[in-house]
C-alpha cells in the first residue's frame, strides 16, 4: 500500500493500531476512536469512550447520560448500540455485551464469552441478538435466555458456562469482524478483515456460501432492493456486487483507494465514497460508473440518503487549509439527479462517522474535539444546534 499518496492513511492506521493494541484512555473521551450513532424515532444515541448519551435533538436536549461520570472505572464503547423493547444493547471495548434499561439505566444482563472487543454494532432481529466481534466471532443470542441470566460484574468459569444457554449459535471467521452483520428473515450477510464475505442461514448459523476476495473489509454490505445483488466494499480499493444467492461475483468498480462505509441506492443508482475523499455514483445493474468527483481529502462512512427530499449526504475529512496540519472535517449535501452540491459545512473536526437523518435534521458525530453532535437543517445545512458533554475538555 502506497502511504503516500493518501495523507489519510497514515493517521488512521495509527488509529486502527492504538485501537487494536491499547484498551482505554484516562479521558472519558479516548481520543482513538470515533462515536457510534444510532438513530431510533426522535432519539439519538452516541457512544463514544466511557459514556453513552440519549439525545434529542428535536428538543435540544439530553435525555441521559450512562454510565455518568466515573473516570477510570468504564470500558470504553466504540459501536453504536441497538435499541429494542426498552433496552439498549451495547458492545463494549472490554469484551462485554450489555442490556440496559433505556428508562432505568440499570444493567440487566451482560454476556461475558466474547475473546475480542466489540467494534461492529449490534443488530437485534425479534428475538434474537447478532453481534460480531474483534476476535473472529459472530454471536446469535437469545433475548430471553439473557434476561434469566441477568448481569454480573465479573464472569467467572461458572458463570461462562452458564452463558452458553444463551447462544442459539456461533459462527467464527479467520480473522477479525469489525462490521455489523446485515440480517434478514432468513439470510445473514457479514465482512470480515480475513479477505470473505460470508452467507449464513439466520435462523441456524450454517454456512450458505463464502466468497474471498482480494482485499479486507469492515464495512456493513448493502442488499439491493430485490434481494438479489449485495454490495461491498474492500480495502483493495473496489467496489463489488456479488449474487446474493450464490455469492458469485457480478462486476467490480475500482475506486482510488479503501472502500469501508457501507454504499447506499438513491435515485436508481448506488453511491459510495473511498478514503481518498472520491464519491461515486455507479449503475446498479452493470457497476459502470455514472459520475465521480473527490469532495473531501477522506470518506469513512458510508453516504445516506433522504428520499423524501431527494438530497445525499456525507461527512468526511476535509482540511480547508492544506498548510495547516490540524485534521478538519465536512458535510455536505448533493442532489442525486443533478450530481449539484446543493450545501456544505466545515466542522471542526474530521468525521469518520456516517450521518443520520432525524426528520428535518442532519445529524453529524465528529471524531475528536469537545462537540460529540452537531445538528443540521437537512435542507439548508444551517447548524441548528450542537451538544458538547464536557465543553471543558478538548
Amino acid at each position: 500500500m502506497n502511504l503516500k499518496r493518501c495523507g489519510f492513511l497514515g493517521p488512521l492506521l495509527l488509529v486502527i493500531l492504538t485501537l487494536l493494541l491499547s484498551g482505554c484512555s484516562g479521558r472519558r473521551f479516548a481520543s482513538t476512536s470515533w462515536p457510534g450513532m444510532l438513530v431510533d424515532g426522535d432519539m439519538a444515541y452516541l457512544a463514544f469512550g466511557q459514556e453513552v448519551f440519549a439525545v434529542e435533538p428535536g428538543l435540544q436536549r439530553v435525555e441521559w447520560q450512562f454510565p455518568g461520570v466515573v473516570d477510570g472505572k468504564s470500558p470504553s464503547y466504540y459501536a453504536a448500540p441497538a435499541v429494542t423493547d426498552g433496552l439498549l444493547v451495547l458492545g463494549g471495548y472490554d469484551s462485554v455485551l450489555y442490556g440496559i434499561d433505556r428508562e432505568t439505566l440499570a444493567t440487566e444482563w451482560s454476556f461475558h464469552r466474547a475473546t475480542g472487543r466489540y467494534i461492529g454494532s449490534p443488530v437485534v432481529l425479534e428475538d434474537t441478538v447478532f453481534a460480531t466481534t474483534a476476535g473472529n466471532e459472530l454471536f446469535a443470542l437469545s433475548l430471553d435466555e439473557l434476561d434469566r441470566i441477568g448481569s454480573v460484574d465479573k464472569a467467572d468459569e461458572a458463570r461462562r458456562s452458564a452463558e452458553a444457554a444463551v447462544i442459539r449459535w456461533e459462527f467464527t471467521a479467520e480473522h477479525g469482524i469489525w462490521s455489523a452483520p446485515l440480517v434478514t428473515a432468513d439470510v445473514l450477510y457479514v465482512t470480515s478483515l480475513d479477505h470473505h464475505v460470508y452467507a449464513l442461514e439466520t435462523e441456524s448459523g450454517r454456512e450458505i456460501w463464502a466468497t474471498e476476495l482480494p482485499g479486507a473489509m469492515a464495512g456493513t454490505p448493502l442488499l439491493s432492493d430485490d434481494g438479489a445483488t449485495l454490495f461491498v466494499g474492500s480495502f483493495d480499493h473496489s467496489l463489488y456486487a456479488l449474487d446474493a444467492d450464490t455469492g458469485r461475483q457480478r462486476w467490480q468498480v475500482e475506486a482510488e483507494n479503501w472502500v469501508w462505509g457501507q454504499p447506499t441506492l438513491a435515485g436508481g443508482k448506488l453511491f459510495f465514497g473511498d478514503l481518498d475523499g472520491h464519491l461515486y455514483a455507479v449503475e446498479p445493474e452493470t457497476g459502470d460508473v455514472l459520475w465521480q468527483r473527490q469532495v473531501a481529502d477522506a470518506i469513512r462512512g458510508g453516504p445516506v440518503y433522504d428520499p423524501a427530499s431527494g438530497h445525499l449526504y456525507v461527512a468526511s475529512r476535509k482540511v480547508a487549509n492544506p498548510g495547516n496540519i490540524s485534521t478538519r472535517g465536512s458535510v455536505l449535501a448533493l442532489d442525486v439527479e443533478t450530481y449539484q452540491i446543493l450545501w456544505e459545512q466545515p466542522t471542526n473536526e474530521a468525521v469518520y462517522t456516517a450521518p443520520a437523518v432525524s426528520g428535518e435534521m442532519l445529524l453529524v458525530a465528529p471524531a475528536q474535539g469537545s462537540v460529540l453532535l452537531h445538528v443540521y437543517s437537512a435542507e439548508t445545512g444551517v447548524l441548528q444546534w450542537e451538544f458538547a458533554p464536557h465543553p471543558d475538555e478538548k
